[in-house]
């Protein structure tokens, strides 16, 4: 019975083969993937921040626009500096006015229809979209009234 014996010449060849195999499996690997671009619309998430958190991030960026989604009797109240009224029954068609470039701090009385409003906003494009944990009620910052 005879062992299998390779000689040094049969061996270099054989490793030289199995090394072109798989460069070659390593270049059609490569080169076989797919590039094309999703059309899967992008998701954006919304942040939430607490009172103290916005008054902070109010404060560091100055550009920021503060979206109030109350009724127009509860905006005049009072409402948060600098804020725009904008219902959160009319926000649906107004978004087409909104720049998706900015970046929005969206709230309301409680905190429960900024949800709705900033996952409205999210879905629709905008990348930087907060809203404020316990809303207008939780807010122990100034505030402005309309008299």
């Amino acid at each position: 019975m005879r062992i299998l014996v390779l000689k040094k010449r049969d061996l270099y060849i054989g490793v030289g083969l199995l090394l072109i195999v798989i460069i070659g499996l390593l270049f059609f690997w490569q080169y076989s993937k797919d590039r094309t671009v999703s059309s899967i619309q992008l998701k954006y998430n919304y942040q939430r921040l607490l009172p103290e958190e916005a008054h902070v991030f109010i404060q560091n960026n100055p550009n920021i626009v503060i979206l109030d989604v109350r009724s127009k009797k509860e905006y005049d109240l009072g409402h948060l500096s600098n804020a725009n009224f904008i219902p959160l029954k009319n926000l649906k068609g107004n978004l087409e006015e909104l720049d998706q470039q900015n970046t929005y701090l969206v709230y309301c009385e409680n905190g429960k229809d900024s949800l709705k409003a900033s996952k409205l906003m999210a879905e629709s494009g905008f990348p930087r979209v907060f809203t404020l944990i316990g809303g207008y009620k939780k807010w122990p910052y100034e505030i402005r009234k309309i008299h």
